[in-house]
């Protein structure tokens, strides 16, 4: 059974290169830091992802790799090419069709995509930022339709740019 999941968007991708196509973009030294950040993090808090189901573009596929490399212990990635891009619907029934994962899960991902799934699961607008990362946590232990917002609460909001300013108030939000 998950006992959190977290939404991230990818960190911040490099424009340095306007000849490459939008899935090749790579991270810039912002990004990386931000990934470096959010890693750590998540790491502290004790809110790191046993996998990561990722986009398979290049920015999101080098977010997860920075991820897994700063938190300890056995992570893996499954990269879905479906991810790119995708709507909260997509993504969400990607989720349905597969058999609930255990400990905690990542869905890293896109805008607008990744807005849309954070007002699912909240009820409100979020316009994620760059590697910014919606943590929530399981409320009660319904085996079905694991994906429906009912089942988990916002715990923690994480912020990139607050993080490395070193302005988190400790509750992310």
């Amino acid at each position: 059974m998950l006992t959190h999941l977290l939404l991230m968007r990818h960190a911040k991708s490099s424009w340095k290169d306007q000849s490459q196509p939008d899935h090749a973009r790579p991270l810039n030294k912002r990004g990386r830091k931000e990934a470096d950040i959010i890693g750590q993090t998540l790491s502290a808090k004790g809110f790191a992802p046993d996998i990561i189901w990722a986009s398979d573009a290049e920015r999101t596929s080098e977010t997860a790799a920075r991820l897994i490399s700063i938190i300890p212990g056995a992570q893996s990635i499954i990269r879905n090419p479906e991810f790119y891009h995708a709507s909260a619907a997509i993504v969400i029934a990607k989720c349905i069709s597969q058999e609930e994962p255990s400990g905690g899960l990542m869905l890293l991902g896109h805008n607008p995509g990744w807005s849309e799934l954070a007002l699912h699961f909240t009820g409100r607008e979020f316009n994620l930022p760059t590697a910014g990362c919606l943590v929530f946590k399981r409320k009660d232990e319904n085996y079905e339709d694991w994906i429906s917002p009912k089942h988990w609460h916002l715990a923690d909001f994480l912020e990139p740019a607050a993080l490395l300013a070193g302005r988190d108030d400790g509750n992310g939000f």
